[in-house]
């Protein structure tokens, strides 16, 4: 079985993690090396900000992501129901 990553509940986590550190969306741009704009798209869950952004907020909020294995390969059709919003 496929889990679904919820998306909400790492946004949640990313906003939360700003206002426990008491800083703007400015100052958290400032800290990762990217724009507020980008700030503001992931807060808002309009913007798919890639691997290497990502990597440079969660940094810059003191923050890490790991990569476990996993359960095991998934089908063809699980994959297609994981993804299906990105083809949307």
């Amino acid at each position: 079985m496929v889990l679904k990553i919820d998306n909400q509940q790492i946004i949640a986590l990313l906003i939360a993690r700003r206002r426990e550190l008491k800083i703007t969306q400015e100052e958290l741009a400032r800290r990762a090396g990217v724009n507020r704009r980008t700030i503001y798209a992931i807060e808002a869950g309009t913007s798919d900000v890639g691997l290497r952004r990502l990597l440079r907020v969660l940094m810059a909020l003191d923050l890490s992501m790991s990569i476990t294995p996993g359960i095991g390969r998934p089908t063809e059709s699980q994959l297609a129901e994981f993804f299906k919003e990105d083809d949307e």
